[in-house]
């Protein structure tokens, strides 16, 4: 760890197997590449930590950064990394709300989390994300409610929420997204889809009735089967529009 700092005009980093306590000498390395566009971080195992706090002076003209492994905390660091354009967060577990340190980051465009926050509530406030384009939403185990404010993500064109089975309403403001023209659910409850048909009091079709491409996607019989929220409403009993055992999401 301590002789990556000599690598001065390297560009891409990547670091597998990392344990926690590996992380003050990481840290202390990585403040020597000035010249890193991208950096990937991965710990030997789900649970561990990475600790990323030691990591004072980051590379400022960074792009790209993929955190894979447990964060007591979001890095205090990762909000003043200007250059940054895409940004995947996966097994974090954080108890405390990410997007308040994310949303001013001022070039992010694609945003991915993957097991990131345990609380049961995730709010886009109005002026974030001001450039986002791409926007996954994957395994959050207590989500319940998705708000997004009116002014938030103005830009943001494709959006997928995958796993999180506690959510079971559209998200809250969707119907302001102006750009939004891909909406993904993979593995999600019944009951969400069975609102998104639903144009009755209490129902969220008018809330998606604007963006031009919603679907739902499942693995069933060792296959993704993908339906289109059209299909929904011209059967009983609908039919996958597409049908494949390797499934690349179209936010991808």
């Amino acid at each position: 760890m301590t002789e990556l700092g000599k690598l001065t005009k390297l560009r891409r980093l990547g670091v597998i197997k990392l344990r926690r306590e590996d992380g003050k000498s990481l840290c202390s390395s990585i403040e020597n590449l000035r010249n890193l566009r991208a950096l990937s971080l991965l710990s030997v195992e789900e649970d561990e930590i990475l600790d990323l706090q030691h990591l004072f002076s980051p590379p400022p003209l960074l792009q790209r950064l993929y955190l894979t492994g447990r964060l007591e905390t979001l890095p205090h660091w990762i909000p003043n990394l200007e250059s940054l354009v895409r940004v995947h967060l996966k097994w974090s577990r954080l108890k405390s709300d990410p997007l308040e340190s994310l949303q001013a980051l001022p070039n992010l465009v694609h945003l991915e989390l993957l097991q990131v926050y345990e609380g049961d509530t995730l709010c886009f406030r109005v002026g974030g994300f001001k450039k986002l384009k791409l926007l996954g939403i994957d395994k959050f185990d207590e989500l319940r409610c998705v708000e997004v404010e009116v002014g938030a993500l103005p830009r943001v064109e494709k959006l997928s929420i995958q796993r999180c089975k506690l959510l079971q309403k559209a998200p809250l403001g969707i119907e302001h997204l102006p750009k939004l023209k891909v909406l993904e659910f993979f593995d999600m409850p019944r009951e969400l889809i069975q609102t998104l048909l639903s144009d009755d009091q209490g129902g969220d079709y008018w809330r998606v009735a604007h963006i031009p491409e919603v679907y739902s996607t499942y693995w069933r019989d060792g296959g993704w089967e993908v339906y289109s929220l059209d299909s929904f409403n011209d059967s009983s009993r609908p039919s996958p529009v597409i049908r494949s055992q390797e499934l690349h999401t179209r936010w991808k």
